[in-house]
This record gives structure tokens, sequence and C-alpha cells, in this order.
């Protein structure tokens, strides 16, 4: 049985095989221009190169090595090399765990930044967990892998809003328009989709309890994960629904073939049955014109939208490098990688529990354009969310923007501390099931 437990090597081995591994050890010295280092360190990342996430994994990865190469240019880490180890996981859970299994068994990373998808990341964080490798999660974003019971791990770090934070805000932002009573809900059918979309009714009931909402038979509100090539059926029962809002969670490749196929059904189909929908800079920059305006949006990191001198001056190092804007996920992974090398730095060390002490309730300057800080307990930052609507950038770019922006602030939205604390004391849950674990069930939230 290969063990999924990275085990020190002893004094005899080092000794006699020193030669052949030194350098995947880092235990060489490299040199870059006119910089040498002690050694090489690598920061390990598994994500979506190909698959339904294929947009956002291409976006991460290129971030993650700009990130490295800006590093390395002011001399590393701890006088160390940063090299991105990345792996292209196909949008695949078992890939992903096996991917984590070669990155922190054999490749020796210092650092892990989480996968695209939360059910991914379901399936990764335990490896973490067991080899006390820090993890990073600034895409994947349910709720419960910080709180459920079952799934918390300590070495476990959040700089993305979670599904908590963006379901309820979306919940709260629809409770405001009075012309909404018929809502038809479509999501992936996944932790994710069902984490948020349950973040979203419960936001919407308790930011107006006397809304007397009807919603689309429940049964209809998830569609297979990944991928949902086909669409017919989901818009033939918006149609036949006729509500006054559709609300979706759903993303990369299914968003992308959602709108263009309800678009060919109707080129008026979101003008009849406006949405309310999770996306980025990636599926604006797919579609391109062809991105229905008038669309209700909730953003992560729009890079158009949150401008300030040192995203500026990312944008445009990205557009030098790779010819493309950078979507929300190159904001947020960038993040990642500057946060875990701060801590890193501060620690003097790449030692898990160290860097650890050095970003649990400490501040990271992002990208951005504000200071969040990773709060104990969940470990989750305080991070904001952008909504607008979509409207024509008027010739700045090759998609439509936001227009009409509002930047939630982090603090406005993140769970309640009493309600984090409920959830992972296991007071949450349906008959003692970690697996039920839901905040509507939390007493804070029902008092």
């Amino acid at each position: 049985m290969i063990s999924l437990v990275r085990k020190p090597t002893g004094w005899l081995v080092l000794a006699t095989a020193a030669l052949l591994v030194a350098a995947a050890c880092g235990g060489t010295s490299s040199t870059t221009g006119t910089t040498t280092f002690k050694g090489v360190k690598k920061i390990g990342i598994s994500t979506a190169i190909s698959g339904q996430s294929a947009l956002y994994g291409h976006a991460i990865s290129q971030a993650v090595n700009l990130a490295a190469d800006d590093l390395n240019a002011k001399g590393g880490v701890n006088g160390y090399k940063i090299q991105a180890d990345i792996q292209d996981d196909g949008t695949d859970v078992n890939k992903a765990v096996q991917n984590t299994q070669q990155l922190i068994l054999q490749d020796n990373v210092a650092a892990m930044i989480g996968p695209v998808t939360s059910a991914q990341c379901t399936g990764t964080s335990p490896i973490s967990r067991q080899n006390k490798v820090l993890f990073i999660a600034a895409t994947c974003n349910s709720y419960q892998l910080t709180t459920e019971p079952d799934l918390i791990n300590p070495y476990y770090v959040s700089i993305v809003p979670n599904t908590f934070m963006e379901g309820t805000s979306a919940g709260a932002l629809v409770a405001k328009l009075s012309s909404v009573k018929k809502i038809f809900i479509v999501s992936p059918r996944y932790i994710f989709g069902i984490s948020e979309t349950n973040a979203f009714v419960a936001g919407l009931k308790k930011a107006n309890p006397s809304g007397n909402y009807e919603f689309n038979d429940q049964s209809k509100w998830y569609v297979p994960f990944p991928t949902n090539p086909n669409w017919s059926s989901t818009i033939n029962d918006i149609q036949a629904f006729k509500p006054d809002l559709v609300y979706s969670n759903i993303f990369a490749a299914d968003q992308i073939n959602f709108v263009k196929q309800a678009l060919q059904v109707d080129p008026n189909f979101f003008k009849t049955y406006p949405m309310t929908t999770l996306s980025s800079v990636d599926e604006l920059n797919t579609l391109g014109s062809s991105y229905p305006a008038g669309m209700h949006l909730y953003m992560r990191a729009p890079f158009f939208a949150i401008g300030n001198s040192r995203l500026d001056d990312f944008v445009k190092r990205y557009r030098a490098r790779y010819n493309e804007y950078p979507s929300d996920w190159a904001v947020m992974d960038y993040d990642a990688v500057q946060v875990w090398a701060k801590a890193a730095a501060a620690a003097g060390t790449f030692d898990s529990d160290k860097v650890l002490k050095q970003i649990v309730g400490k501040s990271f300057q992002s990208l951005r354009g504000y200071t969040f800080t990773i709060r104990p307990g969940d470990q989750q930052a305080n991070v904001g969310e952008t909504v607008g609507t979509t409207g024509d950038s008027a010739g700045k770019y090759p998609f439509p923007v936001l227009t009409g922006v509002t930047n939630l602030k982090g603090d406005d939205i993140l769970m309640p501390t009493t309600l984090m604390n409920e959830l992972r004391d296991g007071k949450c849950e349906k008959g003692g099931d970690p697996k039920t674990t839901d905040f509507a069930l939390c007493p804070s939230w029902k008092a």
C-alpha cells in the first residue's frame, strides 16, 4: 500500500542520494540573472487546464507563474527561488486527488494553492491536513470546507468570498427588487452549487420574510456537473414557468453553453427572463458582444470595476506577457501566492505551522484594492464581492462590463462569528450528520 503521508528522509538515505535529489529538495544553489539562490522551493497547484473549467485554470496557471517570477525578481523567499508546480486535473475530482498526492508526496511542495471546484477541494484538503501542508483556497469556496466538522483542516486558508458570503449577498440584492416574485433556480449539482443556492434562498427569505416567493420545482434546481452540454430542457422549463427572474451559479463552459443556446432559442431570452448569476471576466471575454446586456452579475474580482494602482500595474504586466486581460481568478490566485510568500518570509521558514502563524490573524495587501485579514476559526478572509449589471464598455474592452457597480465590503458580508462557531461545533446538522451541515439550521440564524 502506498503511504499518503510525507515522511522525513533519514540521514543515511540523504547521504547516499544527495547528488540525485538535492535539486528537487531545494538543496543546491541556483542562479537567475544576478541573483544566487540557496535552492528551489515549489508551490503546488492542481488546476483545470482542460475540462469544464479550463478557462479558469488557464488564467490561474498564468497568474501563479507570474507571481513566482515576481517573487524571484525580488530575491525569492527566504533566499530560495520559487517555482510553480502546476498539474492539470481536467476539472476532475479523482485527478485532482492524484495530482495533490504527487505534489505533496513526490514533488515535496512547500504549500498548495487550491483547485477550482469545491468538490476537488473537498477531496484534496484531507491530503493537506494529513501531511501538514498549507492549503490556500482562492477559487473553490463552499463555506462547508472551513466549517463542516468532518472537513475542517487547520492548514486550510480561504481568501475567496465563500458561498455564504456570495449566496446571502445575492439573496439580499434580489430581495430589494419589488417586482420579483417568481424565481427559477438553476445550479450545478455538487457541493458548491447546492451550498450557494441554499445560501441565496436563505438570504432572500431573511432579507424579505414577507416576500411570499414562488420557486420552480426544487427537483429541477440542479443540473449535472460537469458538464451539462445540452440546456434545452432547462430553457423550455424557464419559458414554461415564466419567472420574473432566473437565479443561477452555473459557470465557465456551462454558463457559456447555456447563454448561447438560450439566445438561439430566443434572441430576447434574457430580456424576457432577467438573470442574476455568478460570472467572471472569463465568461464576458469568451462571449464578447454576445454576452447579454442587463444581466445582474456578482463577481469576485473584476479588474475593470476595482481599479487601483497595484491592480493597474498587474493588468499591464499580465497583458504584456499573455496578450489578454486577467480574469477574477488570475487576480485572486496571484494574491494567494503573495500571501504565502509574505507569511513564509515573516516566519523565516517554510514550515507550515510557523507560516500559518504568520497568516491567521494577519492582514495582507490585495490586488483587489484593499487590505484583508484572515480571521481565526474558519480562517476566512474578509474579502469583498462586486455586483452590477452588464452594459457596453464603449469600446474600452472587447467585452461588456458592469454598470451601476457596487463593491460589497468583506466585513459586511462575512459570516457572523456566532454562526461560524455553531457550524464548527456541529450545531447546524440534521440528526448529527455533518454531511447535512447548513447555516440555515443554526440556532442563531433561526432566532
